[in-house]
């Protein structure tokens, strides 16, 4: 409104000074007054759609501060030392639940990783036995590979994970503390993948983690199995596992 008004006093102002007294003269300013216009519009709107894209930019990234400081709440914590049976705590103090769980540690300067499960007391015969909530997934990270999850871990819960023993395993080697660092690994709701550390370092996992194929014989007539894909809702399952330890 402001710039029309001004156009109409400009105008009236020239037609009686006589620079727009001819019909010509008018044509020609009145065109030269409308192109000007739309030329001003056009701009104000192509400045109104790219503080609309910031505005929505800005938005988008506030949520994702937000997202992922809510993952940061998933607390893990070794609870063993050198020279012990591994253990390690995780805890989800988000506020969604997180699938998937992968619990590992890993020794400065020594291959392999110590692979951990979360262990339920056999009804039977009362001795520890690998939780039926554990699924079977092979998967690859920062070169390691990974063999077992905790399905699911809703919000407020908190899990002891326990080294993954065999005949020929063997506790955490005595060296010092600083030299073991545990992990963990996991998927949220919306199938984004995370990783976290003791030490409190989180980082994403843009592609996921690569899962291992396994190609089997043809049975018969029958499709070979290929294992899936790991993630939400989409890992294998197998059940009747002795524990012990993955690697």
């Amino acid at each position: 409104m402001v710039g029309i008004s001004l156009a109409i006093v400009v105008t009236i102002i020239l037609w009686l000074t006589g620079v727009v007294a001819t019909a010509s003269n008018l044509t020609a300013y009145a065109t030269l007054l409308l192109a000007s216009g739309t030329i001003g519009l056009a701009w104000g709107a192509v400045g109104t759609y790219v503080e609309q894209h910031a505005q929505i930019a800005a938005q988008q990234r506030q949520l994702e501060i937000a997202r992922e400081n809510d993952i940061a709440q998933v607390v893990v914590k070794r609870i063993s030392g050198p020279g012990e049976v591994l253990k390690i705590n995780v805890t989800n103090n988000s506020s969604r639940a997180i699938r998937s769980v992968y619990v590992w540690a890993k020794v400065q300067g020594m291959r392999p990783h110590y692979e951990t499960v979360l262990q339920d007391t056999d009804s039977q015969t009362g001795q520890p036995a690998m939780s039926r909530r554990m699924r079977t997934a092979r998967i690859i990270v920062d070169g390691d590979e990974l063999y077992r999850c905790y399905r699911t871990m809703p919000p407020g819960e908190s899990e002891t994970f326990v080294q993954f023993m065999r005949a020929d395993a063997y506790p955490l080697p005595d060296v010092d503390n600083a030299w073991i660092t545990a992990y963990a690994l996991f998927s949220d709701i919306r199938g984004s993948w995370w990783k976290c550390s003791e030490d409190g370092e989180l980082e994403t996992v843009p592609d996921g983690p690569e899962p291992v194929v396994e190609n089997r014989p043809v049975m018969g007539s029958g499709i070979p199995a290929v294992r899936p894909m790991p993630g939400v809702e989409r890992l294998a399952m197998r059940h009747n596992e002795p524990p012990g330890q993955a690697q």
